[in-house]
């Protein structure tokens, strides 16, 4: 399937999953529903709109900042512009696995170079993952201990998971920083064993393609060594970033008069959410997001408005970037940039480049 077929398989996806979720606000009853929205403050939903906003805004700073230490005349529309096309991509793909090439592709067509592109983009993913990394730390220090018991016993154990997991990943970004050839020799056994079980049939491709992967990583880290300042101005813009997006459900929450809970435990909640939804291999990880969200928030919201907020929530978070995304997709296709044949061009310019 291509990736254009596969991305319009991915929408319809999500189109469905959205029904789905409508389906489900107004089974908890039309009346309800409209009295619960009734409730809410405008200038509250007006404010975790700009929640969002401040936190695509806070994505592009953190990318421009490595794009621009490599490619001074880079503007910061373009940076704006990558952050959104990755946002779409990341939305409708699984495991947020589709932004990146369609983020350097677009860099590429305003200018920069493949491997300056490249570098920005992959310094700010280790950026991120570190700052996630260490939020994830002090709410599991400090709040964790709140839902080990009664019906959210379950979740623990999958934020759990959803935490080791993003650990694992910063522990081979550590690795190939400071043990590059462990991490190689790690790599080839692991592809040579999975060579003899039969499920990578062409061993000596995969292994010329990850040593090629592990370089670039290496190189990046190479670049951030070079770089403390900027890395500490992306960390700085990360910080606040995820702390806007992890207050969107706070803010809802004041948005329906409420004050019972504190900020840190509903933010501490939401980046649960996030921590769960992280290894659901599903396009924004539909289903599992809406599901723990509901779960966690049911006894701070109540019953009466949590399928409410789950619904404003998710569609800020969720649909909004998608709805977003299409419109800067289109126009991009009327001006002849095809998204859709990123990978392939990208590909290209990469045998281009070792020629």
């Amino acid at each position: 399937m291509g990736k254009k077929k596969t991305n319009k398989v991915n929408l319809i996806i999500c189109g469905i999953a959205f029904i789905v979720m409508v389906f489900v606000l107004f089974s908890d009853g039309i009346d309800n529903i409209f009295n619960a929205l009734k409730q809410m403050n405008p200038l509250f939903l007006v404010i975790s709109v700009l929640c969002m906003v401040v936190y695509w805004f806070g994505e592009a700073v953190a990318t421009h900042l490595a794009a621009k230490s490599l490619e001074p005349d880079t503007k910061f529309r373009t940076s704006l512009l990558v952050t959104m096309i990755g946002q779409y991509f990341n939305c409708i793909t699984p495991f947020a696995s589709g932004g990146q090439p369609m983020q350097v592709y677009t860099y590429m067509k305003n200018g920069l170079p493949l491997g300056s592109a490249m570098t920005a983009l992959l310094s700010r993913f280790i950026v991120y993952q570190f700052t996630l990394t260490l939020y994830s730390i002090v709410f599991l220090i400090f709040k964790l201990s709140m839902f080990t018991e009664g019906e959210l016993k379950p979740l623990t154990f999958l934020v759990i998971i959803g935490f080791i997991i993003n650990t694992f990943v910063i522990v081979l970004l550590i690795m190939l920083a400071f043990f590059r050839k462990a991490t190689n020799k790690i790599a080839h056994a692991v592809v040579k064993l999975l060579g003899k079980i039969h499920i990578i049939k062409d061993v000596d491709d995969k292994i010329e393609y990850i040593d090629k992967e592990l370089a670039q990583y290496y190189e990046n880290f190479l670049f951030i060594k070079s770089q403390p300042v900027m890395v500490l101005k992306m960390f700085i813009a990360t910080v606040i970033q995820l702390l806007v997006y992890f207050s969107i459900t706070y803010v809802i929450y004041l948005g329906f008069g409420m004050t019972k809970t504190d900020f840190f435990t509903i933010i501490a909640c939401q980046a649960f959410v996030l921590m769960i939804s992280s290894f659901v291999p599903l396009p924004g990880a539909m289903g599992a997001a809406e599901g723990s969200y509901a779960a966690f928030f049911k006894g701070i919201f109540g019953a009466h408005y949590t399928v409410v907020s789950t619904f404003i929530w998710r569609f800020l978070t969720f649909y909004l970037p998608i709805l977003v995304g299409i419109v800067i997709n289109l126009k991009m296709s009327r001006s002849g940039v095809d998204l859709n044949q990123a990978a392939d061009i990208i590909k290209e310019q990469e045998e281009a480049n070792e020629r």
